[in-house]
């Protein structure tokens, strides 16, 4: 696979069914319209590294290599938020959770910012908007008969989301279409981790010395946020892995690249309906996850902490009659539920809307640049704690700070230590680094109006 001429090198982190039938009608040519055809692909709880065309030699996804190999993989990909609710919500409307009022799993979306969702936006700019599987924005798992401005294909369920959406493909159209595609897996890991019983059948797991090695940073950083030791004791169900072993470690590591198999199988086979029916070559298709996992870095299953396999998430888009292929780039910074708005408005023909924050990637897409944000921004909330937390994420460093607890700020150089094993924060050298991070982050918090993260960092800055 080709690389784009960048510097920045991506770290490798090893570590009720519901359908409502579309009109049947014979297999047949599509018609094209002027306005390509859009297909958004979503996994869950993926992290950046669990594919084999991102050099992972412990998990084979065919399908997205496939994909790979036919547009541009973003390895430096960030989500708003890392959980499914917060993280969904803001992709539908391409704000940050804390300007639409997500901040945890739960909660609605106001009517105002429903009615700006990207399904009202590209089926008012003449598209077909149909949805299948897992909804989460930000409350309910399957998607709503109504209100979302698409028309329902089917609920979650991996096993019948591809079959669900042949008929739609199938069907001649007077206009383009818009789908997404949304499983559920790898999320299953926390059933498994869970020692509960997975959706989609049992796993067999062999002996450890079959199983993936761990992660280079297993261990527990000097200077680790206090906050997310104290998160973990407070939701014991969540984590479970409190008391693994390596070898438990092990075992989650291979369950975790199966279900990631799991997945991409039905991504192959939605590549190839999508071949069979004249909807690939002319398509704007867009793959991502809501979310990453721990896979054990630093002892992490999971989500909602601001570490790197957790919210880094593989993100690859194959442009309509795309030139720009096989192409990897490891520098520009997306940020994806803003970004991913931004660009389907634009490929729809409503351009971009100023008052967001997100990009078109349409300048990298077509090979025009490399680049995109100087820096991107993620949030959170540490549940059991009641802790809210950010980051910044720039060319090199990475700021990180947690409201309250010891070692609330993270300051850590990716280009030199992308494993997360040293806090910078501490260190007199890079006094003037976390101060000039500290400020994009409460410049950031003065544009989404998120008075808590201003009302923290207004002190730091004046020098109180």
């Amino acid at each position: 696979m080709k690389k784009s001429n960048l510097t920045v090198a991506s770290s490798l982190l090893i570590g009720g069914l519901g359908i409502v039938p579309a009109q049947q009608v014979p297999a047949q040519s599509h018609k094209q319209p002027d306005k390509p055809d859009i297909i958004l692909i979503i996994t869950d709880q993926q992290t950046a590294s669990a594919m084999s065309c991102a050099g992972n030699p412990y998990v084979k996804t065919p399908g997205m290599d496939r994909l790979a190999q036919d547009g541009i993989r973003f390895s430096r990909s960030y989500v708003t938020y890392p959980l499914s609710g917060p993280s969904r919500s803001s992709l539908i409307t391409g704000r940050m959770p804390v300007e639409i009022g997500v901040k945890d799993n739960g909660g609605e979306l106001s009517d105002r910012h429903i009615q700006n969702s990207i399904g009202y936006a590209v089926s008012g700019a003449g598209y077909d908007c149909l949805y299948a599987g897992k909804w989460h924005a930000p409350e309910k798992v399957n998607i709503p008969e109504e209100g979302t401005g698409f028309e329902k294909v089917c609920d979650m369920n991996d096993l019948i989301l591809v079959d669900s959406c042949i008929p739609h493909l199938k069907k001649k159209r007077e206009k383009p279409l818009f789908l997404v595609a949304s499983f559920l897996n790898p999320h299953e890991i926390c059933e498994f981790a869970r020692d509960e019983a997975l959706h989609y059948g049992k796993l067999f797991v062999p002996d450890v010395s079959e199983c993936p090695p761990l992660p280079y940073n297993a261990t527990i950083p000097a200077y680790y946020p206090e906050a997310i030791t104290l998160h973990r004791q407070w939701v014991p169900k969540s984590y479970p892995t409190a008391l693994y072993s390596d070898d438990d470690w092990r075992r989650y590591l291979y369950a975790y690249y199966r279900l990631v198999e799991r997945v991409d199988k039905q991504i192959v086979r939605m590549i190839d309906e999508l071949k069979k029916n004249n909807l690939y070559d002319n398509s704007l298709i867009l793959f991502v996850s809501d979310h990453g996992d721990g896979v054990g870095a630093h002892r992490a299953n999971q989500k909602r902490v601001l570490q790197e396999e957790i919210i880094r998430v593989p993100f690859i888009v194959k442009a309509p009659d795309s030139k720009t292929k096989g192409v990897v780039n490891d520098e520009a910074l997306v940020s994806i539920n803003l970004d991913i708005y931004q660009t389907i408005c634009d490929y729809a023909g409503l351009g971009e809307n100023n008052g967001l924050n997100g990009k078109s990637l349409r300048m990298l897409l077509d090979g025009k640049t490399n680049t995109h944000h100087p820096q991107v921004f993620v949030e959170t909330l540490l549940d059991g704690i009641d802790t809210r937390g950010w980051s910044v994420v720039g060319k090199d460093f990475k700021y990180t700070l947690y409201r309250y607890f010891k070692n609330k700020e993270q300051l850590v150089n990716l280009k030199d230590d992308p494993y997360e094993m040293q806090n910078l924060a501490v260190d007199k050298q890079y006094e003037s680094t976390l101060l000039d991070m500290r400020r994009k982050l409460y410049d950031w918090g003065l544009k989404t109006n998120d008075k808590m993260l201003v009302r923290l960092l207004k002190d730091e800055l004046a020098g109180r």
